[in-house]
Parts: structure tokens; C-alpha cells; sequence
């Protein structure tokens, strides 16, 4: 009897089992079709919807970047790296949206096409990380050209000549380029058959591919990235500094200059004026009045006199010109100064606005380190997808806003814009 009721409650708790087993495994499996589905939509209008518009924009601000910049000519240091920055993000967001007929193909499950879908989304991805990642060192590296010319001026034109600072933009293209040669060498195209017979432009991958993965999330994909945030917040933040204080310093010039303004050179004038006034109506008086005996008397105290009033203009005249000299002096030097604090503007935005998009793309890959079921084929993967694709949303917002830095604090680039693209001149 005992036996039997062992037997019927071992039945029991087994059939319990099974049940609550097969009702978790449907809520799993509904949960992943509910997953699928929310994934299918936001591959459709964020991966390919919203981030194909993002690269056009991107694509069009980059080339009337590039035709201004050109029309305008290099002439600095500071020209050449905007140029070379505008150039690079036009490959990166040219790169980036020719994966989108990738992914629409991926979407629609087009599989009679001769290219295999995931081969050019995975060549043209890749394409497009590694002109990003120039495009942020030439940033970097701008910030520190401007933080330099701050911090050392008088030793700055000394060891930023043109020359260098185009031998050190070519040295970014090398060192990025050569720190992404593992994944040329381990990828790339080829012919394949498939099981239909059918050949078709398909994807290799070397046997060590795994470990050139690795060497690329280390290496380049943070470290790099961390290099290159931590130098544009150093440099940002001194450049914030000078720029404070360089406001305070003209701040305080304008007012020492509207005060030697009213007590200065242009009081001596009033008094100089004056002085010609009284001059001149003493002349006319001595030419018309008629002569008398005193005049014959005093003839020689009106001689010094009227030599006195003759020097006179003279002296007035040397004052005048030398008040108009260290006017104009004034003026070019405010002229100049208030072109280096565009300049500095400009550099800072830049720095800001790369900064703010490297955030995401570094906080997804510290994550997959901290979690790895966030990595591609994990529990989480989705998520990570998600992730991925936000922080493509802020490397193209990355590349497309300089235009807007450039027209507000660049004066000559809104000039050129004006005169190339407007029907009217500039005014």
C-alpha cells in the first residue's frame, strides 16, 4: 500500500513537473517569437529607415564641406585637418550607407541574389569603423594642435609648421589603417557554390579569425577610442579655461581702451580743434585789422606768436596720426584675436560632439565585456543589436553636425558657402 502511494505521488509530481516544464518552454518560445518580431521592426526603421536618411544628410553635408573647404584653399594647419576630417567622414558614411540595400535584402530574405547579403554588410561595416576611427584621431589630434597653440604660443609656430602637421595626419591614416591590417588579412570575398548549384559572391574568413576579433575589440576599438576621448577632454578642458580667460582679458581691454577713449587722444583732439579755431581767428584778425604804431612795437612778439600757432597744426597732425595708428592697431589686434576664439570655438564643439557620440559606442563595448551573454549569439544579443544600432545613429549625427559649427564660428566659410551655393553675394 505504501508502495502504491509512493508509485501514484512520484506519478504525480512527474506529471506535475512535465507540465509546469511544457508551460515554460511555451512561454520562452512565445516570448522569443514576441522578441523576433520587436527586433524584425526595429531593424526596419532604425537600422535601415533612420540610419540610411542619417547617411544621406551625413553624405550631403560632408561634400559641401569639402567643396568650401577646397574653395577657401588650405592655408593652415587647423584648414588641412577640417578637410581631411570632412574627406574621412565622407568615406565613413558612404560606407555606411551602402550596407543598407544589404540589410533590406537581409530583411525581405532575398536569397536568389549572386552577393551574398552578410558579405557586403560585414566588408562595408568594417570599412566604415575604420574611417570613423581616423575621423576621431584627426579630431583628437586637432584638439591638441589648438590646445598647444594656447598653452605655447611662442613656441608653437616653431613645432607646428605646415609640413608637420600634414606629415602627422598622413602618420593617422598609417597608424589606423595599419592597426586594422589583421582584419584585412583575415577576411575578405570570394566564389562560392552553394547547394543548388549556384555560384554566388560570398564571405571568407580566415581560421584565426576569432582571435583578430579579440585583437580588434582591444586594440582598437577601445584603446583607441579611449586614447582619443581622453585627449579631447584634456584638451577641451584647457582650451575652456583659456577661452575664459581670454574672454576676461578683452573684457578688460575694451573698458581700459573706452577709458583712455574719453580722456585720451580724442580729448587732445577737441582741445586741438579748439586751438585751430582760435588760431585761425587771430590770423584773420592781424591780416585785416589796420596797422597801427604797437603793431610796429610789438612786431616781434607777434612774430614768435604766429610761429608758435604755425607749429601748431604740425603738432596737432603727428598726435592725430599717431592716435589713428594705435587705433587701427587696436582693431587688427581685436580682428585677430576674435578669429582665434572661432577657431577655439569651433575646435571645442567638435570635441564635445565627438566625445558625446563615442560615449555610446564605448559603453556598448565595455558591457560586452562586463556581460557576456550581450555578445552576438548570447542569451542577450538582441539588446546588444539594439545598441549597436543607436550608437551608428550617433556616429552619423557625428559626422553630419560639423557643418553647422563651421557656418556659425568660421566667418570665411560662411562666406564661401554664401558665394557657391546662393544665387546672391555674400554680404
Amino acid at each position: 500500500m505504501n508502495g502504491l502511494g509512493r508509485i501514484a505521488d512520484l506519478t504525480v509530481n512527474f506529471t506535475r513537473n512535465g507540465s509546469e516544464n511544457s508551460t515554460l518552454d511555451m512561454s520562452i518560445s512565445v516570448a522569443d517569437i514576441y522578441m523576433d518580431k520587436v527586433m524584425r521592426y526595429i531593424n526596419l526603421y532604425l537600422s535601415i529607415i533612420v540610419i540610411s536618411i542619417l547617411c544621406i544628410f551625413a553624405f550631403a553635408t560632408n561634400i559641401v564641406n569639402i567643396v568650401v573647404l577646397v574653395k577657401q584653399k588650405v592655408r593652415s594647419c587647423v584648414s588641412l585637418c577640417l578637410l581631411c576630417l570632412s574627406v574621412t567622414d565622407f568615406f565613413s558614411t558612404f560606407a555606411g550607407l551602402c550596407t543598407a540595400p544589404a540589410k533590406l535584402m537581409t530583411y525581405l530574405e532575398i536569397t536568389t541574389s549572386p552577393v551574398d547579403p552578410y558579405a557586403i554588410y560585414f566588408v562595408m561595416v568594417y570599412l566604415c569603423a575604420i574611417f570613423y576611427d581616423t575621423s576621431n584621431t584627426l579630431t583628437a589630434f586637432l584638439s591638441l594642435e589648438r590646445c598647444l597653440c594656447v598653452s605655447l604660443p611662442l613656441k608653437f609656430k616653431d613645432i607646428f609648421t605646415f609640413r608637420r602637421g600634414a606629415g602627422a595626419i598622413f602618420g593617422i591614416y598609417l597608424l589606423v589603417f595599419g592597426l586594422n591590417m589583421p582584419h584585412f588579412l583575415s577576411s575578405g570575398l570570394e566564389w562560392k557554390t552553394s547547394e543548388q548549384n549556384r555560384t554566388y559572391l560570398g564571405l571568407w574568413l580566415s581560421s584565426d579569425r576569432v582571435a583578430v576579433d579579440f585583437y580588434l575589440n582591444i586594440t582598437v576599438h577601445f584603446c583607441l577610442t579611449i586614447f582619443n576621448m581622453l585627449t579631447v577632454c584634456v584638451c577641451t578642458q584647457i582650451m575652456l579655461v583659456s577661452l575664459n580667460r581670454s574672454s576676461k582679458f578683452q573684457n578688460r581691454k575694451a573698458t581700459n581702451r573706452t577709458s583712455f577713449s574719453r580722456d585720451g587722444p580724442d580729448a587732445s583732439e577737441e582741445t586741438q580743434s579748439e586751438e585751430l579755431k582760435v588760431y585761425s581767428a587771430v590770423k584773420d584778425r592781424s591780416e585785416s585789422g589796420p596797422k597801427r604804431k604797437s603793431d610796429k612795437v610789438f612786431s616781434k612778439d607777434k612774430n614768435e606768436k604766429l610761429r608758435e600757432k604755425d607749429s601748431l597744426p604740425l603738432q596737432s597732425a603727428k598726435r592725430i596720426g599717431s592716435a589713428n595708428s594705435l587705433r587701427q592697431k587696436t582693431v587688427n589686434n581685436a580682428i585677430s584675436s576674435s578669429r582665434n576664439v572661432n577657431v577655439m570655438k569651433t575646435v571645442i564643439l567638435l570635441c564635445v560632439i565627438c566625445f558625446l557620440a563615442n560615449l555610446t559606442r564605448l559603453t556598448a563595448s565595455i558591457s560586452t565585456y562586463i556581460e557576456p551573454k550581450l555578445r552576438l549569439g548570447g542569451e542577450y544579443s538582441h539588446w546588444f543589436r539594439i545598441s549597436l544600432s543607436i550608437a551608428h545613429v550617433f556616429q552619423l549625427l557625428n559626422c553630419s553636425l560639423n557643418i553647422f559649427v563651421y557656418y556659425r564660428f568660421n566667418r570665411s566659410f560662411r562666406t564661401t558657402f554664401h558665394q557657391v551655393f546662393c544665387c546672391r553675394a555674400a554680404t
